[in-house]
C-alpha cells in the first residue's frame, strides 16, 4: 500500500511538472506569435509608405515630362530626334 501511495505522489509531481512545462511552452509560443504579428504590421506600414513615395515620385516625373513637352509645343520647337 505504501508503494502505491508513493507511486501516486510521484505521478502527481510528474503531472504537475509536465503541466508547468506545457504552460511555459505555450506562453513562449504566444509571445513569439505576438512578436511576429507586430513585425508583420510594421512591415505592412513600411511597404505602404514606400508605395506612396514611389507613386509620388512617378507623378512628379510624369508632371515634369508633361511640362517639358508643353513648353516645347508652346515654343514651337521640335526635338531633334
Amino acid at each position: 500500500m505504501e508503494n502505491h501511495a508513493f507511486a501516486m505522489d510521484e505521478f502527481r509531481r510528474f503531472e504537475e511538472e509536465f503541466d508547468q512545462m506545457a504552460k511555459a511552452e505555450l506562453q513562449q509560443l504566444l509571445d513569439k506569435s505576438e512578436k511576429a504579428r507586430k513585425m508583420g504590421s510594421l512591415m505592412e506600414k513600411a511597404a505602404s509608405v514606400a508605395s506612396k513615395r514611389y507613386m509620388e515620385a512617378a507623378m512628379n516625373s510624369a508632371t515634369a515630362s508633361m511640362r517639358s513637352a508643353w513648353k516645347a509645343i508652346s515654343s514651337n520647337k521640335v526635338h531633334p530626334s
